[in-house]
């Protein structure tokens, strides 16, 4: 990330008004200052200035001085080349299982459910038809019918490879009997409260939930018989002790068919082109939970890989050439992020170590405390942000591999496409920094910090206004609106008005069978969109651009230091030229602190030199001599009642008087 101010040396040596070397009046001297030290103090603050405006360089500057290749600027460059085709190719082979799953549900549907249409296939806004559903005892039959006589038809009746979920192959030969019988029986649940009773003409209702489950397998006559008239299905329903007349209505929450299916997948349009075997569990259920005489009937399904289709193992042959190339990208693509996550990693932590040093040496010193602003310039948010995406993208390919080698569901398909997603985002968005060097192409960044404050600000006003809406309207206009019927819904509904999308769509869905919410969801509308679009959004808009145009001056006048201990030291230096021989010889590894392994010495020297200054004090403490010793002619100020000055003084002297025997003992006093 840029830092404004004293990141970019060779702009400030050649524009002068904003040079950062240049020491205004206000400004601590810290080159006089330095003079008053010895020579190892002064050597050691020059080159800690020296480290500090090398670490403060871009690559390509850093390149003129050491002539060293930027291998972390040429890493990212081939990240984003390498992920990106990764990506691409992922996202064929992700195209091409949606695409699957879709289709097979699709399938499934016109299997299933009867007098199922295309019209209700395609996603439409607003929905042409309402919610498939049956409204008679005698259609929820007839639907039980047809889906028990397509499962047990399945194999005949598909232009597909359906089979079902069984590990034993089917024989060759066998009798219809014996074909019946080697079908997976189906699975029914029930979910109905115990009882519903009349009692003195009175209602009595037991609604303790109890939820019962069947194995259904039905013989070779009973499906023909079942085809030639569904309604015979009630009999052997009722042989099996289920019902559904309508005095069951009040009983009856909800109704599940299931049952498994296996089918082969093979595409020849997709990079991937070996057959992959599927289990397809399937849940039909009637929704009779609202008890309103309308029962809603849906068709779920969940689609996994397995190995084996109706008992048989898929024979695959060698590896295609797509294969391999997408294997050798994903090795790369782990190379690259690893080398770039350890690169990265390590720049953090050089960064951090630099940054105790340079407060070691203000505090020992100089006798500075460095600011929290200083500290926060160390932590370079760029690296943060790489070292966030490579984690996502090893992740994301370490899960993509392991789909290649077909372990994997839909679930960590999904996992994956996010990861990667993320992560290539990420990607993107670092090549911010490297624009950011150059100052035609880092208004963007610039305007977005500038303005990041006040936009938080003002968007926790709107937030809670925008709140207030989203609640009245769900509550409002809900049960009357299919684009408030939910809270996620409303919040949508409101965000495309608050662009300006679907307003005439959002009048007209609203229901004009209540006069009242009609006219209310007129007048909310009406508001909300006045509000949000010509004063909200304005005043949004209005923050960017104040944030622009203070950039913009900024940028015309010269960029200017900010007080701080940091910048000031560092602005205390005369510009250095990178061209000559001189100073790049000043800036090399040995003129430079030697962070690492000394670093790490010094500080377990010093820790150990605090832990025996603390016991010996403490032995001091303990020590009997020590207790009754004389204190001399010295002033002595309890730690626990703290004196100004002035008290002090008069303390010193009134102490001088006293004998050594009338002097109070303090467990704080000093041998």
């Amino acid at each position: 990330m840029r830092r404004d101010g004293y990141n970019n040396l060779e702009n400030a040596r050649t524009a002068t008004e904003s040079s950062l070397f240049d020491l205004p009046n206000n400004m601590i001297n810290y080159d006089e200052r330095m003079t008053q030290l010895d020579d190892k103090d002064r050597e050691s603050l020059q080159r800690l200035r020296r480290h500090l405006q090398f670490f403060f360089l871009d690559p390509m500057q850093k390149f003129k001085i050491r002539r060293q290749f930027p291998f972390k600027l040429a890493l990212q460059i081939f990240k984003v080349v390498i992920v990106s085709l990764q990506l691409i190719l992922f996202a064929q082979l992700r195209i091409s299982h949606v695409d699957f799953l879709d289709e097979t549900v699709t399938v499934m549907r016109h299997k299933f459910l009867r007098d199922w249409d295309d019209a209700r296939d395609a996603v439409v806004y607003p929905p042409e038809s309402g919610r498939y559903a049956v409204f008679s005892s005698d259609q929820i039959i007839q639907h039980f019918s047809y889906i028990v006589t397509s499962y047990y038809n399945i194999g005949n009746e598909s232009f597909a490879s359906f089979s079902y979920d069984t590990l034993i192959p089917r024989p060759a030969s066998l009798t219809k009997d014996d074909h019946f019988n080697h079908i997976p029986p189906l699975g029914l649940c029930i979910e109905r409260i115990a009882d519903v009773s009349v009692e003195n003409d009175t209602y009595v209702f037991d609604v303790s939930e109890v939820t019962e489950c069947f194995k259904l397998n039905f013989s070779h006559t009973e499906i023909d018989k079942i085809k030639e008239n569904p309604m015979n299905i009630r009999q052997f329903l009722h042989n099996r002790n289920i019902t559904f007349k309508a005095e069951d209505a009040l009983i009856i929450s909800k109704a599940t068919l299931n049952f498994n299916l296996r089918t082969i997948h093979f595409s020849t349009a997709s990079t991937d082109q070996k057959p992959e075997c599927y289990l397809i569990k399937i849940e039909i259920t009637f929704d009779n939970s609202r008890h309103s005489g309308q029962v809603f009937v849906r068709l779920n399904t969940l689609i996994s890989y397995v190995n084996l289709c109706n008992g048989k193992v898929l024979q695959v042959g060698p590896y295609t050439a797509d294969s391999i190339l997408i294997s050798i990208i994903d090795i790369a693509v782990l190379i690259c992020c690893l080398a770039s996550l350890l690169l990265c990693s390590r720049a953090l932590i050089k960064a951090y170590l630099l940054q105790t040093e340079t407060q070691r040496h203000f505090s020992r010193i100089l006798g500075i405390e460095l600011e929290w602003n200083d500290r926060w310039e160390f932590l370079n948010l760029w690296y943060v942000m790489i070292v966030i995406n490579d984690a996502f993208i090893i992740l994301g390919t370490v899960a993509k591999i392991s789909i290649e080698f077909r372990d994997f569901d839909s679930s960590l398909f999904t996992l994956t496409g996010i990861l990667l997603g993320l992560g290539v985002l990420l990607v993107y968005m670092g090549l911010f920094r490297y624009l950011g060097f150059f100052n035609q192409y880092n208004v963007l960044m610039l305007t977005l910090k500038k303005a990041l404050p006040n936009i938080l600000r003002f968007m926790v006003c709107t937030v809670i206004l925008y709140l207030g809406f989203l609640l009245a309207g769900w509550v409002i206009i809900g049960p009357y609106s299919i684009k408030f019927r939910t809270l996620s819904q409303s919040s949508e509904a409101l965000f495309s008005l608050l662009n300006g999308d679907d307003m005439f769509a959002t009048f007209y869905t609203i229901n004009d069978s209540n006069t009242t919410i009609n006219i209310f969801g007129k007048v909310y509308i009406y508001v909300f969109v006045a509000l949000f679009i010509y004063v909200v959004l304005s005043l949004f808009i209005a923050i960017i651009m104040d944030a622009y145009e203070a950039v913009k001056e900024l940028c015309n006048e010269g960029l200017k230091v900010e007080r701080s201990s940091l910048k000031e030291f560092l602005a205390s230096a005369q510009p250095p030229d990178f061209s000559t021989a001189h100073v790049r010889e000043e800036f090399a590894a040995d003129q430079l602190l030697h962070l690492g392994t000394s670093f790490i010495l010094r500080s377990r020297q010093e820790l150990a030199e605090n832990i025996a200054e603390m016991w010996q004090r403490f032995r001091n403490r303990s020590s009997p001599e020590n207790s009754t010793a004389a204190v001399p002619n010295t002033s002595f100020v309890n730690p626990l009642h703290p004196l100004n000055s002035r008290e002090a003084a008069t303390s010193a002297v009134s102490m001088t008087q006293l004998s050594p025997q009338n002097i109070p003992q303090s467990p704080f006093s000093i041998p």
